[in-house]
């Protein structure tokens, strides 16, 4: 997995998780948001970092409701220094989904704005259609124009 450093020293993104990934997760990650719809098997002693399993169907609409609660829960592990790595298989939808959805969150970027931000560092990020009406939602959601 290549692991896209968004926010320096805070905030990684990828696909899934290898083998030969998991001492830079040993190393670098103290928070895990999992996107897939199987759970991360970590080959370490994972039980003092943070598991965050919030799987997304691909082509299922997730709720503005659920997506709230999720940015949240990623804001908090953030605001409590944990280094977050946010992922899924490919790293390309529903990553660049939850990675926009967190730029418009935290930084009350509206939906277009924050997904140029984030694929200025991960430039391969193109959530699907449905994903992108959801952000629209969310962007009203957060009173974001």
């Amino acid at each position: 997995m290549n692991h896209i450093e968004m926010i320096p020293g805070r905030l990684y993104a990828g696909g899934s998780i290898s083998s030969d990934d998991w001492d830079f997760v040993r190393r670098k990650i103290s928070a895990i948001v999992n996107l897939r719809i199987t759970p991360d098997q970590p080959e370490f002693d994972f039980s003092r970092r943070v598991m965050v399993w919030s799987p997304i169907f691909l082509w299922v609409k997730p709720s503005v409701e659920w997506l709230d609660n999720l940015m949240k829960q990623i804001n908090k592990l953030m605001d409590r220094g944990h280094r977050v790595l946010i992922h899924c298989r490919f790293g390309i939808h529903r990553t660049g989904f939850i990675l926009t959805a967190f730029y418009m969150y935290r930084y009350r970027l509206d939906r277009e704005q924050a997904l140029r931000k984030v694929r200025r560092k991960k430039p391969d990020v193109a959530p699907p259609p449905i994903y992108m009406e959801v952000l629209s939602k969310y962007e009203k959601f957060l009173g974001i124009k």
